[in-house]
């Protein structure tokens, strides 16, 4: 789930049809206490850069990004939507009309449904039951395997907005799209006409733009009952928006699938939230793989990076598999210090 300061701000920007102002006190002072739902008035003071204004409101400096007709001098009226954890307004009237548009439309509405819901899957599962490496009985390759465990998580579906972005601009193929699950609904692709190099296309800015009448209309037809526009998502693919939702919101993805034939593997990854970091070197990834192998038992890998380097810990059941990995140490510091990664610390564990 969401958390609830987020959903109340979706709910509440459902209700209101507004689009959401977020608002900076302009001192570190206390702010004066606000209530959801009061309306005041702000004078519109200085113009800080593209967008960024001070406004004087209830006794107080906030600064807040508005619509690009401000001018220093308006007078604006502003709600109050949400007061903790950041004051949040609607902009609800002002002495000069505005010329860019104010409802946001249904998606704030269809966002806040989703977000009520309890989320279906916590673990984004690999599609189908093929492995991502068919070596046949050949050892992985290092580096290949990564590629491709790389390769998986990104169809796995939970980026495909930003990959129609790649599409678009020429980073990434068709055919790369049509891979993932928002593809694959119903077995029938949702990809424009331009895929197919018979039809015609005016270039690709037509071609996005028929991508997402095509995908619509398959959501459409593949949501609730005709009729019911409460939820006008396809149902195989709700569990993926919310997946998208979480992990947007959290940082947090945990995927599972085979990673070569018969062999189960649950991968988590972690990301610090970029602002939590002082600065962009400390900000810390980690990522966590489960397994359990023929030879080598349960075993847990737990790695953490920063912008200095790696620290790694592994968890074995059995003995002889910690005394293993203990003496792989120093290879595995070797080859990481080839690759420019530095092994800040390293511990080796019966789990």
């Amino acid at each position: 789930m969401l958390p609830a300061n987020i959903i109340s701000a979706l709910q509440a920007l459902s209700n209101s049809g507004k689009p959401l102002i977020a608002a900076t006190p302009d001192s570190p002072k206390q702010v004066t206490k606000l209530e959801p739902g009061q309306q005041l008035q702000g004078s519109v003071q200085s113009k800080i850069s593209e967008g960024l204004f001070k406004v004087q409101i209830a006794g107080q400096t906030l600064q807040m990004r508005l619509p690009g007709n401000i001018q220093s001098g308006d007078v604006i009226r502003l709600q109050v939507i949400t007061a903790q954890p950041r004051i949040t307004f609607s902009m609800v009237a002002s002495t000069n009309p505005l010329s860019t548009p104010e409802q946001i439309g249904a998606t704030a509405r269809i966002l806040s449904n989703i977000a009520d819901l309890p989320l279906e899957r916590e673990i984004v599962q690999q599609p189908g039951s093929k492995a991502v490496w068919q070596p046949g009985t050949a050892a992985p390759d290092t580096r290949l395997l990564a590629g491709a465990l790389r390769d998986a998580l990104g169809k796995s579906g939970l980026f495909y907005e930003s990959h129609q972005a790649q599409w678009v601009r020429g980073e990434r193929s068709i055919n790369q799209l049509l891979e993932e699950p928002q593809n694959l609904l119903t077995g029938k692709s949702a990809m424009p006409s331009s895929a197919n190099p018979q039809a015609g296309s005016t270039g690709p800015g037509q071609a996005a733009s028929d991508n997402i009448s095509a995908t619509q209309a398959q959501t459409d037809k593949a949501a609730k009952p005709a009729g019911d526009i409460s939820q006008p998502i396809a149902k195989e693919l709700l569990h993926l928006v919310q997946q998208q939702l979480h992990t947007l919101e959290h940082h947090h993805l945990v995927w599972m699938g085979q990673i070569w034939p018969g062999q189960q593997m649950q991968w988590e990854i972690q990301g610090e939230p970029e602002q939590q970091a002082q600065q962009q070197d400390e900000r810390q990834w980690s990522t966590e793989m489960e397994l359990s192998m023929p030879r080598l038992g349960n075993v847990h890998a737990r790695l953490v990076f920063t912008g200095s380097g790696l620290r790694l810990t592994l968890q074995a059941a059995d003995s002889m598999t910690v005394e293993l990995f203990n003496r792989a140490l120093p290879q595995l510091r070797n080859s990481l210090a080839d690759a420019d990664i530095a092994l800040l610390a390293a511990a080796v564990e019966k789990s």
